[in-house]
This record gives C-alpha cells, structure tokens and sequence, in this order.
C-alpha cells in the first residue's frame, strides 16, 4: 500500500451515498414552534407593559421589557433558524447550521445584560417600595404561566443549541411568573410592599446566573471546543481497541451548533487492503455514532508515515 487509503467515501457514514452527510439540522416544525413562541411573547409583552403600568408593579414592568427585548430575540432566532433549516452549498459546505449557535450567544448576551439592567433599577427600590396592585399582579402572573408555559411547551421540541437557549428563556419566564404568584398572594396577605423589587432582584439573579452559564457553553463552542460531554480521550481509546489500528493521530471534534457534531482523524495501520480499510472506516463511525457523533471523517495511513500537518 503506498500513500494515504482515504476516499471520497468517507463522507457517507457506511450509507453508500458519496459526498452526502446526515441532516441533523432544524427542521421546519422548529422554526415554526420559534414563530409560536414570538407570537405569544409579544403579545403577552404589551399586555404586561400596560397592566405592569395600572397596577404598578415594577416586577412586571421589569419582565414587561426584559418580554418586549426577548420577542425581538426571538424573532431573530426564529430567522436564523428558517435559514439554518436550508441545504449546504458549494460555498458554504456545512450548510447554516453556525446561524443556530449564533443566534444562541446574541440571545444570551442579551438576556445577561437585562438581567443586569433590571438589578440597577431593582435594587435601590428595596429601601423605597411602591405600592403594587396585588390583584393585578396575581391576575397578570395567572396568565403570564399560561402563555409562557404554552410557548415553552412548543420549543422543547425543537432540537439544537439554538431551541435550548430561547427554551431556557422561556423557563425562566414561567418561574418568574410563579415567584409574581406567590408574591402577589403575601402582598394580599400581608401588604408587604417590598415583596414586588424582591422578586425582581431574585428573578435577575437567576437569569444572570443561567444566562452567563449558557453564554460560556456558546462561546466554548464558538471556539470550536469539544462538545460538552463527550471525552476526546475515552473516544481515542475505544477507536484505538478496534482490531487492527495501531494509532491515532490528528483527532479533532468540534460541534456546528451544540447538536452537530463533526470528527475527523487520522488511524495509523500496519498494512491492509482497501475492503479492510473501509471496513475499519465504518467500525470507527459506529463508535462516533455511539458518541452521538453523526458525521466522522477517517483518513486511514500506513503506521510510521510522515504526516503532513504540523501538531498531528
């Protein structure tokens, strides 16, 4: 054997179709369940700035604008993800699946930095509460779970880094609703007014919390780290007990959009036919596959061969 025994047919994952790869990628359904989520998002948002307004809670005028900014996110998202839905092209060869995760981490920058806004007005109105309408906020907090609960609903089945991020958005809107719940019912009880700039600062927190939690995961990703949970040396191990490799070298693995995972490598042998090398091929993408890796690319080598890449 002379050279490299590495074909074309790399890219077909054992399915006999050369140069095509799995679609993993969104769907239509997902991009409509983003068109859902806008819809109620919005239409709650003005509805919460007017009643936020009436009754005066600052909570709900908090979550009125953090509502009004994530249904602009949304849409956004909504847009990428039509767009990352669409077939690759000779130019851009992965397809748009990179528009999901970038969505994600314009999505997170923005719900970090609500959360922080709504902490620099929260805050200083613990010393100097208003005085809420505690019916108002109760009616508001009934119907904010039921529409954010809806939407939310709809977005976990959207598959992707992408549907995670606005799913977690729309988590964190129903317990905030939940927190304006109880809140609402001790302000009725008790009258205490402070209950209200409370829930804010508690709700801001958690968001900031989560929010910079996933900002890291995208900006990891955008990096092109390894995807989170899956360990490059246990993977190296596994390929390396297969029958008649001898190394591995040149590994990488890196994720399109948190859902999307790509692998290349190089697997060093110590002579082989091309049937046999094809048949490691398919074993190695049977591992990648238990990775929940769907596309690998194997470049089988003679052992002890030149590689051609610097820090292989």
């Amino acid at each position: 054997m002379h050279g490299h025994l590495h074909s074309h047919d790399d890219h077909d994952h054992g399915s006999g179709q050369t140069g095509h790869f799995h679609s993993h990628g969104p769907t239509p359904d997902g991009s409509r369940a983003f068109l859902y989520a806008f819809v109620l998002n919005f239409g709650f948002a003005i509805l919460e700035l007017v009643g936020g307004y009436f009754s005066g809670s600052l909570a709900i005028l908090s979550d009125s604008l953090h509502d009004l900014g994530d249904s602009g996110f949304l849409a956004l998202a909504w847009a990428f993800q039509k767009i990352a839905a669409k077939p690759r092209t000779q130019t851009f060869t992965f397809g748009y699946k990179r528009l999901g995760l970038s969505a994600a981490l314009v999505n997170s920058i923005a719900l970090f930095g609500g959360a922080v806004l709504i902490l620099f007005f929260a805050i200083p109105k613990l010393w100097n509460p208003s005085s809420p309408n505690g019916w108002g906020m109760l009616g508001l907090s009934v119907l904010g779970i039921a529409v954010n609960g809806a939407a939310l609903f709809k977005m976990k089945k959207v598959d992707g880094l992408n549907g995670k991020t606005v799913a977690l958005h729309l988590l964190e809107d129903v317990l905030g609703w939940i927190a304006v719940f109880f809140g609402s019912i001790t302000l009725l009880l008790f009258d205490w007014t402070w209950v209200d700039p409370l829930l804010s600062v508690l709700i801001a927190v958690w968001v900031g919390v989560q929010a910079f939690r996933n900002l890291r995961k995208i900006l990891l990703l955008h990096l092109q780290s390894a995807p989170e949970g899956i360990d490059t040396e246990e993977l190296e191990a596994r390929i390396l007990d297969v029958k008649g490799v001898e190394s591995v070298h040149d590994l990488h693995l890196w994720s399109m959009d948190g859902d999307f995972h790509v692998l290349t490598l190089h697997v060093g042998v110590t002579g082989t036919s091309i049937s046999h090398a094809q048949k490691l091929k398919e074993r190695i993408r049977d591992i990648a596959e238990e990775f929940h890796i769907p596309h690998a690319t194997v470049e089988i080598e003679p052992v002890g061969i030149s590689c051609p890449y610097k820090e292989c």
